[in-house]
């Protein structure tokens, strides 16, 4: 007689990782929510480009994630401080402990590399290596751009953070993402954002015939890695 095969309960993974956020908004000393708006964000923006269904369900991760490695020295305040080089030695250090949080919960290089080259700029002067346009990882490129103007926004408003995205576009940001972001923007994106539900929405916008899951073994997992990426 065949013995019949186990099914060990699971959770979809992105849930999972939306109600988990705010672990990497508080590492990140970032306005609570900017991880589930930035990556609602990128992924209407990815719609908008006409990414393919793969792209997608991987960029979604790559968002979630992307706030991975985030301290206490890393604040956004300080990483503009002292000079050039003690701040790309900062953003290495983000990088690489971003790295490690990204694959030691389960996930793969094009996460990892999102995490790592966030902070690149499309003119080859950001950190922390200086890539340059194409050779910045596509999902790096979109999700920094979201990232900025989330980020701006909660500082400034959300007028002055689409004229700073404008201003920088070409030199920060790849002229086409920049332009197709702000364009969806003037047509009611903000909106969007202002929802109660976001974390649910956010982890919906995973294509369903990709969808990953997480048994209670990968939710631990996922959950010390998370805690690992704590400020202490």
């Amino acid at each position: 007689m065949r013995a019949q095969a186990v099914t060990r309960p699971s959770v979809r993974t992105a849930d999972l990782l939306a109600t988990n956020s705010a672990a990497l908004d508080t590492a990140a000393h970032v306005a609570s929510g900017h991880t589930l708006r930035t990556c609602f964000l990128a992924m209407r923006l990815a719609e908008a480009l006409g990414v393919g269904d793969r792209d997608r369900a991987a960029l979604l991760y790559a968002a979630l994630f992307h706030e991975a490695g985030a301290g206490h020295e890393t604040k956004p305040a300080v990483l503009s401080r002292g000079s050039e080089d003690e701040r790309r030695v900062r953003e290495h250090a983000r990088a690489r402990r971003g790295a490690q949080i990204v694959l030691g919960a389960g996930f793969g290089p094009e996460v990892a590399v999102t995490v790592m080259a966030l902070h690149e700029h499309w003119d080859g002067r950001g950190l922390p290596i200086g890539l340059a346009g194409s050779a910045i990882p596509l999902f790096a490129r979109m999700v920094g751009v979201c990232h900025d103007l989330d980020f701006l926004t909660q500082q400034h408003g959300p007028r002055n953070a689409e004229q700073t995205i404008h201003a920088r576009t070409g030199s920060w940001y790849e002229p086409e993402l920049a332009g197709v972001l702000l364009a969806l923007c003037s047509n009611g994106l903000w909106r969007e954002l202002d929802d109660a539900e976001l974390a649910d929405r956010v982890a919906d916008l995973e294509p369903s015939w990709l969808e990953r899951r997480s048994d209670r073994h990968d939710a631990k997992r996922i959950r010390i890695a998370l805690g690992s990426g704590r400020a202490s």
